[in-house]
């Protein structure tokens, strides 16, 4: 099956946000965005800036390439 960059992208971000056992808004907090926001995100409706996806990585203490993998 063939996901888009952002499903994918929002697959990785539940899954590793469901990993440390935090909730979306925990995650919403960590980043300095709005809980709605990273709902959007999760369901692959938005598409984050460069500069979100960096406090996203942050927020979740991984680095950057584990946002995207397959």
């Amino acid at each position: 099956m063939e996901y888009s960059i952002n499903t994918l992208f929002g697959n990785n971000i539940a899954k590793l946000r469901r990993e440390q056992s935090i909730s979306q808004a925990e995650l919403a907090f960590r980043c300095g965005v709005h809980r709605t926001y990273i709902g959007a995100l999760e369901r692959g409706e938005k598409s984050p800036t460069l500069n979100t996806i960096e406090k996203l990585a942050k927020g979740l203490n991984v680095q950057l390439i584990d946002l995207f993998k397959i």
